[in-house]
């Protein structure tokens, strides 16, 4: 699923899957919430996740990129991408996916 994401996608994934946090949480982390120093996301007041050293170099790139961002996962026109991104572009991966496996079951 990773290698058929947009980048921003692809963002919010390694951080589901490293994070364990759910989407509704993710969308409300903020730039200033990541630590790139020591590693570490702060996903509230008295908690952090230290991030592996391949996915912070990924969210390193991705927010260097985008640079005067307020939001960690933010869509268009400065706000954060919204809930509905489970419902329209993971089931849209998901489909992309098992269609790929099936394709690769064929041959």
């Amino acid at each position: 699923m990773l290698d058929m994401a947009t980048r921003l996608d692809r963002i919010i994934l390694i951080l589901l899957f490293e994070t364990g946090l759910d989407i509704d949480h993710l969308i409300n982390l903020r730039v200033s919430d990541l630590d790139m120093e020591k590693g570490k996301l702060k996903v509230a007041l008295d908690r952090e996740i230290h991030l592996s050293s391949e996915s912070l170099i990924e969210i390193k790139d991705y927010v260097k990129s985008r640079s005067g961002q307020i939001y960690l996962l933010e869509g268009r026109c400065g706000k954060p991408v919204t809930s509905k991104w489970k419902r329209c572009i993971l089931q849209n991966l998901l489909l992309k996916s098992r269609q790929r496996n099936d394709a690769i079951l064929k041959i």
